[in-house]
């Protein structure tokens, strides 16, 4: 599972940040309103991926990886 911070403006949920989706895939959303210390969290862990890439660049996305990993196991 993939916890993605959004904005809910005019009807519609906006990711904060890009995703990793193709065009029109469906998902379910469990929606559950941030906090302030959540909020300041995000901010943190936004804070640090930005000085890693900017360090070590950017990481690959492992998520079909893992997900080939996973249908093997099954």
């Amino acid at each position: 599972m993939t916890t993605v911070e959004a904005i809910y403006e005019d009807g519609v949920f906006k990711p904060v940040g890009p995703i990793a989706l193709p065009e029109k895939q469906r998902v379910q959303l469990d929606i559950r309103p941030l906090d302030a210390d959540a909020l300041a969290w995000f901010a943190e862990m936004r804070q640090a991926r930005e000085r890693l890439a900017a360090k070590y660049g950017l990481f690959p996305d492992s998520t079909p990886d893992i997900a080939a990993d996973r249908r093997r196991d099954g």
